[in-house]
């Protein structure tokens, strides 16, 4: 007498997807975009950071420019209006960073 187990391997490897599918990408993805915001975020800090310097040796003029523009060289596509409210909150870290 032979079983045949081809049809418990297939419905394993079945449930087997349904789980990597329903947690297990789904946590892998949150866990890459909140990794990624992070690096926005520490990317924008030390763009304030560095254009407050520059600025004050007068190598550039326009601050906030010069974040958007560090932003885009790596490679963020960015809308000026969505990173406005980072900078500006980072900006005020720094101002009080400043006044310790």
């Amino acid at each position: 007498m032979t079983i045949d187990l081809t049809q418990i391997i297939l419905a394993v490897i079945t449930l087997i997807g349904a789980v990597l599918t329903r947690y297990v990408i789904p946590w892998i993805k949150s866990k890459l975009d909140e990794r990624q915001y992070d690096t926005f975020n520490r990317l924008v800090r030390v763009g304030v950071f560095a254009a407050e310097q520059l600025a004050n040796t007068g190598k550039i003029q326009d601050k906030k420019q010069y974040v958007l523009d560090l932003l885009k060289e790596n490679g963020y596509k960015i809308d000026d209006e969505s990173v406005n409210a980072l900078i500006e909150a980072t900006v005020k870290e720094l101002k009080i960073e400043l006044q310790k």
